[in-house]
């Protein structure tokens, strides 16, 4: 970041304090930065203003970032606690969280830093990590790791989202291999299905003013059914495609039991990864259907 890209030549600029915001940022990467009036300082904290005051989009970014990094390092860590948080203008976020590996039973504070993309013009939502790691000292700058590498992801996984699924579609697809639908198993072990389905959950109540509260009425949400797709059919066993870097989520779910609507909802979450370590990326399409009928 340079001078030149955090003031204007129209604003009246303290020297010092203006190295010093640099060097916040540049030493913690936008994680740990004072609150600086001036319009440079581009990334700021947000004060919190009690255990549970941070709202559930940012519950759900850092729990991004701790998928993303379960995923390249083979852990299990779960979030307990969300510290602090810096916003960067509108759609960036500087996320310090607690989490402990349920593996190890080993504590650790972790750092996300999540951009939001509102694609609205193509009917659904971006989020991407650009950082996941555990807080630790670092010897070298990391951003030229920040850049996500567009050119290497599949163009299958690239432009507009696919439309819902037909039953002619999917009865097609599954001679090819390429489609995987979950068993009752495979969503008992892997628990970031849900963070997928929140997702897609808090799209459809954005703009709410009471969003966060509704939405947590509404869980822990009641998965009813996900189809897997990729790109490749291979030979490999289809629970795998669970495992695969690039993939488009066919999703449908509704609230607990507790939650007196019956809608159920239905979401195309497509996941792709770079390849780099800390990236995720997961564009949401989502719309509440009918109201569930007895079986």
């Amino acid at each position: 970041m340079s001078d030149d890209d955090i003031w204007s030549e129209d604003e009246e600029i303290d020297p010092e304090e203006a190295q010093e915001y640099l060097r916040q940022v540049q030493e913690s990467d936008g994680f740990d930065v004072d609150y600086f009036h001036n319009s440079y300082a581009r990334i700021k904290p947000f004060q919190l203003n009690d255990e549970y005051g941070y709202t559930h989009d940012i519950e759900l970014y850092g729990r991004l970032g701790l998928h993303c990094y379960n995923l390249h390092k083979g852990t299990n860590l779960k979030l307990i606690d969300i510290h602090k948080y810096n916003t960067e203008l509108f759609f960036g976020y500087y996320i310090t969280l607690e989490a402990v590996d349920t593996y190890t039973n080993s504590p650790c504070t972790f750092q996300t830093c999540v951009r939001e993309g509102k694609t609205w013009e193509h009917g659904y939502f971006m989020v991407q990590t650009e950082i996941s790691r555990l807080k630790g000292p670092r010897t070298t700058s990391i951003g030229p790791q920040r850049r996500w590498e567009d050119e290497v992801v599949d163009d299958f996984y690239k432009s507009e989202m696919p439309n819902w699924l037909t039953k002619e579609e999917l009865a097609a697809a599954n001679d090819k291999g390429q489609y995987y639908e979950l068993q009752e198993s495979d969503l008992l072990g892997n628990e970031w299905l849900h963070l997928y389905a929140e997702f897609a959950l808090s799209l459809n109540w954005r703009g709410y003013a009471m969003k966060n509260t509704i939405l947590r009425r509404f869980l822990p949400l009641k998965i009813k059914k996900v189809i897997v797709h990729t790109r490749e059919s291979g030979e490999e066993s289809p629970h795998l495609k669970l495992k695969a870097n690039n993939a488009i989520f066919y999703m449908s779910f509704k609230g607990n039991s507790d939650h007196p609507s019956d809608v159920e909802y239905q979401a195309i979450v497509r996941k792709t990864m770079d390849g780099t370590p800390g990236h995720i990326r997961l564009e949401v399409q989502s719309r509440a259907g009918l109201e569930s009928q007895p079986t």
